[in-house]
């Protein structure tokens, strides 16, 4: 059995590697945070290039559903693994049958601008869920930091 100070010791190198853990979490989440802002930045460009060869009026909120459009299903989901006690993310194809391409909104013939903006936007969701379960690394890493941390107050060689 460990003395008080061995253990004391070892509640302590663990303390270090959970905060030292939730420094890399934190580098994690803001590289995928630059990386969603980048991906709208380059959609958005490519949706004001496909407005300016489309027309105005063409590429405008006027061609997005409103509350009176039918109803349709989203293309993509979203799925909740279980993973070492934690509920971790993925993106996944919907099964649904009535789902509906956006870029059908703005018509048949569309430029490969809006090609590619919407396939820079379906990038962004995958940095989306990343940066969700790098968020959920750090509320579980942050509980854990508190626990340690009211058993080392308690041990206090």
């Amino acid at each position: 059995m460990q003395s008080d100070k061995e253990e004391y010791r070892s509640v302590c190198d663990i303390l270090d590697k959970l905060i030292v853990k939730q420094i890399h979490l934190m580098e994690e989440k803001m590289c995928s945070e630059l990386n969603i802002e980048s991906c709208i930045n380059n959609g958005s460009i490519h949706l004001a290039k496909s407005r300016y060869i489309m027309g105005q009026n063409s590429v405008s909120t006027s061609k997005l559903p409103v509350e009176n459009s039918p109803e349709f299903s989203a293309s993509t989901i979203c799925e909740g693994i279980e993973e070492d006690g934690l509920t971790q993310f993925k993106v996944a194809e919907s099964n649904a049958e009535n789902t509906v391409n956006p870029l059908h909104w703005f018509g048949i013939l569309v430029p490969q601008n809006m090609h590619k903006a919407k396939n820079i936007f379906q990038n962004s969701i995958n940095f989306v869920v990343e940066c969700v379960n790098i968020q959920v690394q750090l509320i579980e890493n942050v509980k854990n930091i508190v626990i340690l941390k009211k058993y080392k107050s308690m041990l206090n060689p």
